[in-house]
C-alpha cells in the first residue's frame, strides 16, 4: 500500500476503535488534527458604544446566533447555527411570498369571484405556493430580506477562487458575479443550501447519494471560512429585515 491508502485505512480503523470505546465503554474521544482553524470575524474598525437594545430577536434565535460564536473551531458548525437561524425565518418569508400573490390575484381587474374558474385560478395559485421546496424557500428570504448590494459588497472583497468550481469546498455550487449568470442572491442561496446538506447529509436519502458527507476536522471544514462569514452575512440582514 502506499502512503496515502495506508493514512486512509489507519483513519477508518481509529474512527471505528473510538466509535467503540465511545459506545460500548463510555470513553469519548476525539482525533485531534495536524492543522486545526478557529473561524474568526474581523471587529468593525470603530467599536460601537454598548446600549440598550434596540433589536427584537427571538430569544431561540439570539441563542443560535451566540451558539456559533461558542464553536468558532468547528466551522460546520458555526455554519449551521447561522443556516438555523435562516431556517427560523422561512415560514414568514413565505407567507409573505403567499400573500403578494394571493393580493395580486385579487385585484386583478378581472378577477371575478362570481365565476368558478376564476375561484379555481385563486385556488392553484394557493397551492402553488404551498409545495414550494426548502432551497425555493431559501430564494425568496434571500430575494425579499437581504439588500442585493450587502451580497454585492462582500463579493467584491471575497476570494473568488474559493467559490468558483475548482474551490476547496465540492459538491457546491460556485458564485460567479458574471452578467449571464443567475442574480447573486439565487447563486447564493443554491450554494449555502448545497452546503447545508452536505453538513447534514442524509446516507439513507437516494437523493444524496452522490452527495458526500463534510466531515468536522477535515480539510474541507477548515477551509469553511469564506462561507461562514457569508452564512453570517446573510443572518444578519435577515434579523435586520425582520424588524419591520
Amino acid at each position: 500500500m502506499d502512503e496515502e491508502n495506508v493514512a486512509e485505512t489507519s483513519l477508518d480503523i481509529v474512527s471505528r476503535m473510538i466509535f467503540e470505546l465511545d459506545i460500548r465503554n463510555g470513553i469519548s474521544l476525539i482525533l485531534t488534527p495536524r492543522e486545526r482553524v478557529r473561524v474568526s470575524f474581523d471587529a468593525p474598525s470603530e467599536v460601537p458604544r454598548i446600549r440598550f437594545p434596540k433589536v427584537k430577536v427571538p430569544r431561540e434565535v439570539a441563542a443560535l446566533f451566540s451558539f456559533a460564536s461558542e464553536t468558532l473551531d468547528n466551522p460546520p458548525y458555526v455554519f449551521l447555527s447561522y443556516y438555523q437561524v435562516l431556517e427560523h425565518f422561512l415560514p414568514l418569508a413565505h407567507r409573505r411570498d403567499a400573500l403578494k400573490v394571493l393580493k395580486r390575484e385579487l385585484r386583478d381587474p378581472f378577477f371575478d369571484e362570481n365565476k368558478d374558474s376564476a375561484l379555481i385560478k385563486l385556488m392553484n395559485s394557493i397551492e402553488r405556493t404551498k409545495q414550494v421546496s426548502e432551497e425555493d424557500q431559501l430564494k425568496v428570504l434571500l430575494r425579499d430580506f437581504v439588500r442585493a448590494e450587502k451580497i454585492t459588497e462582500f463579493f467584491e472583497s471575497a476570494d473568488m477562487k474559493h467559490f468558483s468550481n475548482k474551490g476547496p469546498i465540492s459538491g457546491v455550487p460556485e458564485v460567479t458575479t458574471h452578467p449571464k449568470s443567475d442574480p447573486l442572491p439565487t447563486q447564493v442561496a443554491k450554494r449555502v443550501y448545497a452546503l447545508r446538506n452536505r453538513i447534514v447529509h442524509a446516507k439513507d436519502d437516494p437523493k444524496y447519494d452522490s452527495i458526500p458527507v463534510l466531515l468536522p476536522r477535515s480539510t474541507e471544514a477548515n477551509s469553511l471560512k469564506p462561507d461562514v462569514a457569508l452564512a453570517r452575512l446573510l443572518a444578519t440582514e435577515v434579523l435586520v429585515s425582520s424588524q419591520d
